[in-house]
């Protein structure tokens, strides 16, 4: 059975219990998938939670985490750990870790939802939400005339939203409820996962399985810091705090 994904119903539960279902190791390192998991594994240009996960007495650290071939991979050092199908264990996150990360993608949403609604010509389709370096990549080359303005209209209204404190809603739903609710999403859906839509208020919806805030609120400050146009796709970099 495949992994339930506790993470996906609440980014700020950090701890769990579950069972482990197989232990094996790969290319990557000796890893173990549980039944079910608190830890967000990497993907959607987020970093994987890390943390640690409790058997008995021993007290395992969790490197990384990595969706491989529909599985949830823990990747740790089980050396010298007797870790049996069946057995149950802790699981705890990095919570100050999540909360970063969730803060990083929940930016990235709100910037470029503000740039697609102000540039019909920008289409977001890759996000790199880690705590450095943060951007979103869109295809297509920008309209604006003058950069500078653009940046600073756009900052501005996130300064706005955040000071508003707009709610983040994230739904899990079927293709059929996607196409009824949101006929026009211009984005590649997940394959193997379930389908989730993040929505900020006032901006339109995107399918994402990424950890989220609750509330911009959370957010101190986002803002652009550069914009470059190569190849006929445009990359926004941002900063958040």
């Amino acid at each position: 059975m495949p992994t339930n994904l506790i993470y996906l119903e609440d980014t700020y539960k950090f701890s769990g219990q579950s069972s482990i279902k197989d232990v094996s190791s790969d290319e990557r390192g000796q890893y173990c998938i549980l039944s079910e998991t608190v830890f967000y594994p990497q993907g959607g240009g987020q970093p994987s939670d890390t943390g640690t996960i409790d058997v008995g007495n021993s007290h395992i650290p969790i490197s990384s985490v990595k969706f491989v071939d529909g599985e949830v991979r823990h990747y740790g050092n089980f050396s010298g750990v007797n870790l049996n199908v069946e057995d149950m264990v802790l699981m705890s996150v990095n919570s100050d870790e999540r909360i970063r990360n969730a803060k990083a993608h929940t930016a990235g949403h709100l910037m470029y939802g503000f740039v697609e609604e102000m540039d019909n010509d920008l289409i977001a389709f890759k996000g790199y939400h880690f705590p450095k370096g943060s951007y979103v990549e869109f295809k297509g080359t920008p309209s604006f005339v003058d950069k500078e303005i653009f940046i600073a209209e756009i900052n501005e209204k996130m300064k706005e939203a955040i000071s508003l404190d707009l709610c983040i809603e994230a739904d899990i739903v079927t293709p059929e409820e996607l196409t009824s609710r949101w006929s026009n999403i211009p984005y590649q859906l997940p394959e193997g996962k379930p389908l989730r839509v993040v929505t900020i208020s006032g901006l339109h919806p995107t399918p994402c399985g990424g950890t989220h805030l609750k509330s911009l609120g959370e957010l101190k400050n986002v803002e652009i810091t550069k914009i470059k146009v190569r190849k006929g796709n445009t990359k926004i970099s941002y900063n958040f705090s």
